[in-house]
């Protein structure tokens, strides 16, 4: 691990270079150029509350302060979870491809688009956490919980980025994983409590045990870590915090180590 840690560190120009690449490409040619960054997320959050705010209406918890119980601003705090696991975790299989016609041209570590992409996402999810932590301000939700936040963050992208290097090599080689990925991460997607409140599932555990499975899945764990340091303004408990270092831990260990020994003839794949 110290090895592969040098590694990054001997190429982080490199990294860097790609990363500044895929923000300024982004948004290459479109007349609001890097507004985009905050018109999508804000679309996304509209939509949703709309539907699962009004239309179909689900239970808001009331938030730490006691009083707040704003839909939007409940779902905004996963919402930026969830794009950021997303982007990573799909970003890489991108990356990897479009760097392509330059691995075949010059040698360097197919690692290096991977990284940088997950990068370049970071730069988007500032945003959108500098945006939730003003409107948390605005209504008086504030804690030293927050300060939990780049830990959390840092265990998410981990996990995001060993999962993501994984599918990058697999795409690699079969590109139908990148559109097989796409319908399992929208499954993903409503298996968490993201656009609803997890009481929803936990109150089915005693006529349906099972479900009580649901709360393995770190997306589940990750949510529910971001909502309780930012909305309910607890600390998220030490087990929840250990499993989370776990998986994120093994999860960048085994993309890391897959990648690794396969991304010497990823470029034939390319």
């Amino acid at each position: 691990m110290t090895q592969s840690l040098r590694d990054v560190w001997q190429y982080r120009g490199l990294i860097g270079n790609f990363a500044n690449r895929e923000i300024k490409g982004k948004y290459k040619g479109s007349l609001l150029g890097s507004a985009w960054s905050l018109i999508n997320p804000l679309a996304t959050l509209a939509t949703y509350s709309l539907v699962f705010g009004f239309i179909l209406r689900f239970p808001t918890p009331v938030a730490g302060n006691g009083s707040l119980t704003n839909f939007p601003i409940y779902l905004f705090t996963a919402l930026v979870v969830w794009n950021f696991f997303h982007a990573v975790t799909t970003g890489g299989m991108g990356s990897l491809v479009g760097a392509g016609p330059l691995l075949r041209k010059i040698h360097f570590p197919p690692f290096a688009p991977v990284i940088g992409s997950a990068l370049a996402v970071l730069n988007q999810t500032a945003i959108e956490f500098g945006l939730l932590f003003i409107v948390y301000v605005l209504v008086w939700n504030i804690g030293w919980t927050f300060l939990m936040v780049p830990v959390l963050l840092f265990m998410l992208a981990a996990f995001a980025l060993g999962l993501g290097m994984v599918l990058a090599i697999v795409n690699a080689r079969f590109r139908d994983v990148a559109y097989i990925v796409t319908v399992l991460l929208g499954l993903l997607f409503y298996a968490s409590p993201i656009i609803y409140p997890i009481s929803l599932v936990t109150d089915q555990y005693d006529a349906h045990p099972w479900l009580r499975a649901y709360e393995y899945n770190p997306i589940t764990s990750y949510v529910e870590a971001f909502r309780d340091v930012l909305w309910d303004l607890e600390f998220p408990g030490w087990g929840r915090l250990a499993y989370l270092a776990v998986v994120s831990f093994v999860m960048l260990v085994v993309g890391w180590t897959f990648f690794q020994r396969r991304a010497a003839d990823v470029s034939e794949d390319l």
